[in-house]
């Protein structure tokens, strides 16, 4: 049976795209392999109340924090990205989609997604952010388009938002390591630590 090491995230977080960077090694020093699952954080809001960044005080220390962090971890041009924060359905679809078409690449589209939105500034609800990412490992953008709009590609992403739910994640990142909670990209010493 595989070690499972779940990586839940919103494409719309700053620390989810910060923790991205560096998950896969994480989970190569533990002996496990990432499983991506990007999930809807607005789900988990409406699910138990508050808003992203609903308090003013929280968004202008996120922000800061933010940038501090990438700072920190060498991440250079980390900007704001265009409508934020926005929906993070076409990019969580699509990785999805790609996870049907080939496992291998779910990671590597993460990434991609991540940089447009995190670095070049795109809006995390522009779906053409998305399918830029996904044509840039070699997929077709007809059949990607056509492939994020399958009902089978939201029901999935609809099955691991209500399963996070159900696994009590509240954020992202969050990292689930045989069913233990880390939330957050500055746990992962804790990980290491625990598990490597």
């Amino acid at each position: 049976m595989k070690k499972s090491f779940d990586f839940y995230f919103d494409f719309a977080s700053p620390y989810g795209y910060l923790a991205s960077r560096k998950v896969g090694a994480l989970a190569a020093a533990t002996g496990r392999d990432v499983n991506w699952r990007p999930f809807l954080i607005g789900a988990v809001y409406k699910a138990h109340g508050g808003a992203l960044l609903a308090h003013p005080l929280k968004s202008d220390y996120v922000f800061k924090d933010m940038f501090r962090r990438a700072k920190i971890e060498g991440v250079e041009g980390m900007q704001r990205p265009a409508n934020f924060p926005a929906s993070s359905v076409p990019p969580s679809r699509l990785a999805y989609w790609i996870e049907r078409q080939d496992p291998d690449k779910m990671g590597a589209f993460v990434k991609a997604a991540y940089k447009a939105i995190w670095i070049d500034g795109c809006d995390t609800a522009d779906p053409n952010a998305a399918l830029d990412a996904a044509e840039s490992l070699g997929f077709d953008r007809d059949d990607a388009l056509a492939g994020a709009g399958d009902q089978a590609v939201k029901d999935r992403l609809r099955e691991v938002t209500e399963t996070a739910l159900e696994r009590g994640v509240f954020g992202s990142p969050f990292i689930l390591i045989d069913d233990e909670p880390f939330w957050g990209g500055d746990r992962f010493a804790d990980i290491e630590a625990l598990y490597g």
